[in-house]
């Protein structure tokens, strides 16, 4: 399914939704519109029940080459003050609960690294290229990417690849834990939808309350008792009940 925007929805096994930026012929760039489009189709997919695990990815050989340079060059401070540029992408990601998984192919570039960045893992292609080069053009990351760059290598990794603007392979990017698993160019998005098929036969309750538990440690360190909370509060759940069933009744759940 197709919508009237550059964005691409697509349902290609039960519970999984795939987000596909599609504009090949400004290689994805993010525009204020692509990102309103994607927003409005990620608060889709977030309001599914039906949906558990949601794919972001970009056409077949290319991820996305970041902000729209052209878009950029008009603006000035306050401009893009005022319209939040970049802020409501970083803000509409955060607040989705569900799995969020990064399918790169070609490059992840500027804002497309940081999109990728806030998905929760990221698989990517053995061609693949990541990089952070707004200081070429007199920028830094504008979308978090100052921040969980810092947060997922470390503080002078991140300033390596941010005060250089250099972009590093995706083999680079997984030695230092950036990248979850390597494929063969082509690959990536089927073989990321066949690990979302996969988490998606968990509890829906629970995956949600497990990504919760993890940015949180992420973002203010170990919280034991917050985890303790979230665990406690799974034992009402229905899910908890047709969960521990199945297990003693020797079946499938039927989440």
């Amino acid at each position: 399914m197709t919508s009237p925007t550059e964005i691409v929805r697509s349902s290609p096994c039960e519970h999984v939704r795939v987000l596909a930026i599609n504009r090949p012929g400004k290689r994805n760039a993010l525009s204020q519109q692509v990102i309103d489009n994607f927003l409005e189709e990620l608060r889709d997919a977030s309001q599914d029940e039906g949906v558990r695990v949601i794919v972001v990815t970009g056409t077949d050989t290319l991820f996305c080459a970041g902000a729209d340079i052209q878009e950029i060059a008009a603006l000035a401070t306050e401009a893009a003050t005022q319209r939040r540029y970049l802020e409501d992408l970083c803000n509409g990601m955060a607040g989705v609960r569900k799995p969020l998984l990064a399918a790169v192919e070609g490059i992840a570039f500027g804002g497309g690294f940081e999109l990728a960045l806030m998905c929760d893992l990221i698989f990517a292609s053995a061609s693949a290229k990541f990089g952070l080069p707004e200081v070429k053009i007199g920028l830094i990351p504008g979308a978090g990417g100052t921040q969980r760059l810092t947060n997922a290598v470390g503080k002078y990794r991140a300033m390596k690849i941010i005060f250089s603007g250099q972009p590093i392979s995706s083999q680079e990017a997984q030695s230092m834990g950036l990248v979850a698993e390597l494929y063969q160019p082509g690959t990536v998005l089927e073989n990321t939808v066949k690990v979302a098929g996969e988490f998606a036969q968990q509890s829906s309750y629970a995956l949600c309350l497990a990504k919760e538990a993890i940015c949180r440690a992420d973002s203010l360190g170990r919280d034991d008792e917050f985890e303790r909370r979230l665990y406690y509060s799974a034992f009402d759940s229905r899910d908890k009940v047709e969960g521990v069933s199945a297990f003693l009744e020797k079946r499938k759940p039927r989440w």
